[in-house]
């Protein structure tokens, strides 16, 4: 009878130590989930607070315009866009220096 008992409860501890082992994995894999979450989380919370100050940037018609004309070209009707390229010489000759 004591034989039985002590197989039993044998057992039993084996099927909870497994069971244990499973539930800390678990927890292991889903704290790692969940940390990789509040990093992606913390990623786009900077892009919307960026987005956010380029909106109320770009809400002020001055600094719409000149967004406007930078990015895009724009010029007003009348006007003429003068584009000013810098010589390939300057640079080059600035950087070489090796005699």
């Amino acid at each position: 009878m004591k034989i039985a008992a002590i197989i039993g409860l044998s057992i039993i501890l084996v099927i909870l130590g497994v069971q244990a082992f499973s539930f800390f994995r678990q927890v292991h894999q889903l704290s790692a989930a969940f940390a990789s979450e509040e990093g992606a989380l913390a990623k786009v919370k900077t892009q919307e607070a960026n987005l956010q100050s380029e909106e109320q940037y770009l809400a002020n018609p001055l600094n719409l315009e000149k967004e406007l004309r930078s990015r895009f070209n724009y010029v007003n009707p009348g006007e003429k866009m003068i584009i000013i390229v810098p010589s390939a010489s300057s640079s080059a000759s600035s950087t070489s220096v090796s005699d």
